[in-house]
Parts: C-alpha cells; structure tokens; sequence
C-alpha cells in the first residue's frame, strides 16, 4: 500500500503497519507509513510540527524547511509520510527512560488509491476516536465480507470519507431513545447488520442481493450524524434523506458500476414502500432488524434500571412508543440465546 513514489525515495524503508510500534523503531532507521494527519503548525524557524494517528496509537511529526516543498500536507486527512526515526528534542525523558521518538519527514503526500484499495477504513481511525475497539473491529470485518467489486469499492469509499466514519464511531443513535450514549451509531448499526444478516442466511437470495443488505443495514443510519450534530434539524429533515444525503459523494461509483444496485440501495435507505408500488423483502428485513435493534436495546435499559420483579416499564420523553412488560419472575436475570441449551 506504498506508492512508487514514496518506495523509490526511501529505497529499503521498513513500512510500519502500526504506529503503535514506532516507539520502538531504531533510531536512524527509515520507515514509510500512513495515517491521519490530526495537526500541523509552522515552527518559528520555518518547519513545520505535527502529530499523525491511527488506530493503534499517534505520534509526533517535523517537517524542516529543508523538506517544506516536497510535503504537500492538509490536516485532517489520511496521508503517506517518508522519513526517518530521530530523538524528539522537545521532549523531557525522565531518567532511566526509553526516550521519545519523532519522525523527521522527508516526503509527505496524500495517500494514494493503492493505500484506500489495499488497507481497512477502520485502520486508520485516529486512537483518540476509537473508543470502542472491538466495535470498530467488527465494522472492519463486515468490510471486508463485502465481495461484489463495485458494491466493494463503493462502501470502502463511504468509510473512507472522514467526515463519516469519524463522527459514525463517537455519536450516538438517537438524542432520548435507544443507543443514546457515545458510539450508540455504531453499535446500533452493528446490531442491525448481525441481524440482517441472520435473516439473510434464512432466504433463498443471490451474493449480490445479500451483501447490497448489509451494506445498507450498515449505513441506515448515517444521516442520524447530522441530526447529532445539528439537534434543531431533527423536526426539520427526516434522517433517511440525510443519508442519502452524506452518500451522495460515493453513490456515482454505484451508479456507473451497478446502476441497479445503486437503485436498489437508494430504495432500502429512504424506506421507500406503498401497497401499490413495487418494494424488495431485503426493505421488510431492514426495518424489522433496526425495529429490533432499537426495542432490545430500550426494554434492557429499562428494566436495568427498574427494581426486582417489576413487570412494566416505560421510558419517557420523545422517541417511539416505548412501554413493555415482561411475565412475572423474568426479570431476574438474563440468559442469552446459547445459554438456552
């Protein structure tokens, strides 16, 4: 996931997969690298000073003037740096410590189309946004079950826009209802995708049709980003055509590639259904999976917080009906489904 450029200016570069390891580089040693270019701030001398991230860790960056013009730098975007390991000079090792390394850049450039074809979108989420690492892993995962090559180019593409997987990781599902803490998105989305894909395995129904499901349980939710994010809009814009909405950028690689897919997924994410007109049954899944995902997740909160044998609980303020009730004695513990024997 290097590009000619960066191998041949750093002949006999170790790539370093994960910035958690630079730490540990020899110093004097040349590396090439990617990640998220969080800051960058020119230096009263003429260089510049920054940190890059990615999932596993971040580190400190310097730019020299000498190397200024061949580092065409734009914080907060994923970048493909070339430099050499060097002791940071700022910084104060306390005795008996390893001490801090920093990377002196040589050759600094956006990331190439090889880096998005060949690594994971989540690889490269900056660590102080993964909270939740087994979450984003599993996100990670889905990714990469997505086979069909357009389909597969275009949802690498949505997850590489850091205007979407960044905030898709931290916001929460809903403002007062289900999900409605840190990371509640992803998890929610998570949920809906794992029972998509349940009911997918139960259907008779072809590989392009299956993935295009998960992909558009995937990212149901999207245009909830915006509704976090702005909270007046939520009276104001259905979030389902502000997913459409965040997509827009991406869905022309559906619409050359696979205009039918791109129908279809257009379809799926508006909800769009009448007794009269044509519909799919991967849209009758995608509700039922979301309607599932969202009631579990409310009636556990509930009863949570609800006292020993309690048999009605309701959760108040905006968001769907939200009244269950549970037979008596159980509400004692919970038992999941491969504890059922």
């Amino acid at each position: 996931a290097v590009s000619r450029t960066l191998s041949t200016y750093l002949h006999g570069s170790h790539y370093l997969l994960h910035l958690a390891n630079f730490q540990s580089q020899e110093v004097g040693s040349q590396v090439i690298l990617q990640g998220h270019l969080q800051s960058l701030n020119q230096q009263p001398e003429g260089g510049q000073f920054g940190v890059i991230e990615d999932r596993t860790g971040a580190i400190p960056i310097l730019i020299s003037p000498l190397f200024n013009a061949s580092c065409q730098l734009t914080p907060s975007t994923i970048v493909s740096l070339a430099g050499r390991v060097e002791i940071d000079p700022q910084h104060h090792c306390p005795a008996g410590k390893e001490p801090r390394r920093i990377l002196q850049v040589h050759l600094g450039q956006p990331a190439s189309e090889a880096v998005f074809e060949q690594r994971n979108p989540v690889d490269l989420i900056p660590k102080r946004l993964s909270t939740d690492n087994e979450s984003i892993q599993k996100l990670g995962s889905w990714i990469d079950l997505i086979f069909h090559p357009v389909l597969n180019h275009f949802v690498r593409s949505v997850f590489w826009d850091t205007n979407i997987i960044n905030p898709f990781v931290q916001v929460a599902a809903s403002w007062k209802h289900h999900h409605n803490y840190p990371g509640g998105l992803l998890q929610h989305s998570l949920e809906v995708t794992e029972l998509m894909a349940s009911m997918l395995q139960l259907t008779p129904m072809n590989d392009s049709l299956y993935e295009i499901g998960l992909v558009a349980a995937l990212l149901h939710d999207l245009g909830k980003i915006h509704h976090l994010e702005r909270p007046f809009t939520r009276g104001l814009l259905d979030h389902q055509s502000l997913t459409l909405e965040k997509i827009a950028p991406h869905l022309p690689i559906l619409d050359q590639g696979w205009p039918d897919g791109a129908t279809a997924l257009r379809h799926l994410l508006t909800g769009y259904e009448s007794r009269y007109r044509s519909s799919m049954v991967l849209l009758t899944m995608l509700k039922s999976a979301d309607a599932i995902s969202a009631a579990t997740e409310v009636e556990q909160s509930l009863y949570n917080r609800s006292k020993v044998n309690q048999q009605f609980v309701r959760a108040e303020g905006p968001g769907p009906a939200s009244a269950f009730w549970r037979p008596n004695g159980s509400n004692q513990s919970i038992t999941t489904a491969g504890e059922h024997g």
